[in-house]
């Protein structure tokens, strides 16, 4: 059984400069905290200790105490060098499983970092040969009876391995260890596994991980069969799965894929119908197959909307933060920072939801105002989405705003033709079918000091097109009218 990282291959390529240099790197924490420049814990990763204690170490540094939070990169940098350089094969694994609590992206570093290193110095014939030598160490290490060995040997497999390396990564579906499980598919479906029905028992996994990654490696297998796949468990499976899917799917590039997000915005489960609103619109984001156009018409077809379904979902997604704009780690409550990230509990950072991006927002705002103009007045209550049409005019990215302030004169002259006489229909405090005194909130923004003045601008804009389109539909009835905002206004007298 290969040993691990720090033995035979790797110290071999340590030998040349670059393979010298990222050895001392990664020690240098330990080294200087072991001179007293740091924290003590980190010093007994130092090699005059025994094994026991840096084993002990290495577990420690996993989730080390809130006085050490300003070591945290040297005590990642310890980390790698204590996985990459011990001599003790349980002080290596306990440092890797340290690694992943911090976080599961180092894992992947580590493996990197080791193909790196017992590929260097490789050229033509040779080059091929080292990596297949460093794809068999990863897959000896896949078997290994260490958790963390398996974990670094199927992402390092993955990294490095062909399609006659699937076999082995099958054989890995069944590990005890979810992580070790959900890297496995994964690197199955990187290495051009095509095999559905392999993938097809995880999809419907207890566990967060594992079922995550079966729905990324069906989203990269591309296949008919895999989107079918997929779209079964997005209209069958339970409520966690059905969000694992719709979240996955925003990743394909596929009409079929887009129609399955499309009737996933009337699932039962809101964070689902959001899940398939940010997905499909980061869809047509891209602007490949799935046109913008598509989507809007086939949403049209599906009048009238739930006023909690696809109108909700997408002004939802609309009103989200794009990663720039997310609180910081101070903002953040206990819910969210404090996630389990050990496999066993079955959440992962990937299924805490990914922030959208700004071209996404914009799209979710666009599809959000087609669907409020072309709402039925009679089967939708349009009145939340109006009024977040109204607060939207004062939304921090500038186009979303813009987007509002087009379409709120379109949506209130529209439901005005549909109803002839509504003037006289409208209730005493002037609200109409709209569910909303829209002209009596826009002048409310206009004259709110504590709004941005690009906000009250585009409320006074407003103002001014509802005012020229009361004097178009007059002039188009032929009727005396009078424009009303304040009592005094009866003095301004016009006739069409």
């Amino acid at each position: 059984m290969d040993d691990g990282p720090g033995t035979e291959e790797t110290a071999e390529s340590a030998g040349s400069a670059g393979g010298a240099e990222r050895g001392d790197r990664s020690a240098s924490a330990a080294e200087r905290s072991d001179r007293g420049d740091g924290p003590p814990m980190l010093a007994r990763l130092g090699r005059r200790f025994d094994a026991s204690t840096r084993r002990e170490a290495a577990e420690a540094l996993g989730n080390p105490s809130g006085s050490m939070s300003a070591e945290q990169d040297r005590i990642v940098e310890a980390l790698f060098g204590a996985a990459l350089d011990d001599p003790d094969e349980a002080v290596r694994a306990a440092a890797i499983e340290s690694l992943y609590f911090h976080d599961d992206d180092h894992v992947d570093r580590l493996a990197r970092r080791i193909a790196e290193r017992r590929s260097a110095g490789g050229t033509g014939d040779g080059r091929r040969a080292t990596r297949g030598r460093v794809a068999e160490a990863f897959a000896r290490w896949v078997e290994h009876d260490r958790a963390a060995y398996r974990m670094v040997g199927a992402t390092g497999l993955a990294v490095v391995g062909d399609e006659g390396d699937a076999p082995r990564f099958r054989e890995a579906f069944d590990d005890g260890d979810a992580r070790v499980r959900a890297r496995a598919v994964r690197g199955y479906a990187r290495v051009g596994g095509e095999r559905v029905d392999a993938v097809r028992p995880l999809v419907d996994a207890p566990n967060d991980l594992v079922r995550g990654a079966a729905a990324d490696a069906l989203v990269a297998m591309d296949s008919d069969d895999a989107t079918e796949l997929l779209a079964l468990a997005a209209r069958r499976g339970n409520e966690r799965l059905r969000l694992t899917v719709v979240r996955r799917l925003g990743a394909l590039d596929r009409r079929d894929a887009a129609g399955v997000l499309i009737g996933s915005l009337r699932d039962p489960a809101e964070r689902v119908r959001r899940a398939a609103a940010a997905s499909i619109t980061t869809v047509i984001a891209r602007a490949g197959a799935v046109s913008a156009g598509d989507v809007r018409d086939r949403l049209l077809t599906e009048r009238p909307f739930d006023g909690d379904g696809p109108l909700a979902a997408f002004r939802a997604v609309a009103a989200e933060r794009t990663a720039s704009e997310r609180p910081g780690p101070d903002e953040i409550g206990a819910e969210e920072s404090g996630a389990d990230r050990s496999g066993a509990g079955g959440s992962a950072s990937a299924e805490a939801g990914a922030s959208i991006d700004a071209e996404t927002r914009r799209y979710a705002a666009w599809l959000c105002c087609e669907l409020i103009e072309a709402a039925d007045p009679t089967a939708t209550d349009r009145s939340a989405s109006v009024e977040w049409l109204i607060d939207a005019l004062d939304h921090r990215d500038r186009l979303v705003a813009d987007l509002a302030a087009a379409y709120l004169p379109r949506i209130v002259a529209n439901e005005s033709d549909e109803g002839v006489g509504a003037e006289s229909d409208a209730t005493d405090d002037n609200r109409s079918a709209l569910g909303v005194d829209v002209e009596r909130r826009l002048r409310e923004l206009a004259s709110d000091e504590t709004a941005a003045e690009d906000a009250r601008e585009r409320a006074r804009a407003v103002l001014r097109r509802f005012k020229r389109a009361v004097v178009e539909t007059a002039a188009d009835r032929h009727v005396e009218y009078v424009y009303v905002r304040w009592p005094a206004d009866y003095t301004e007298r016009n006739e069409g």
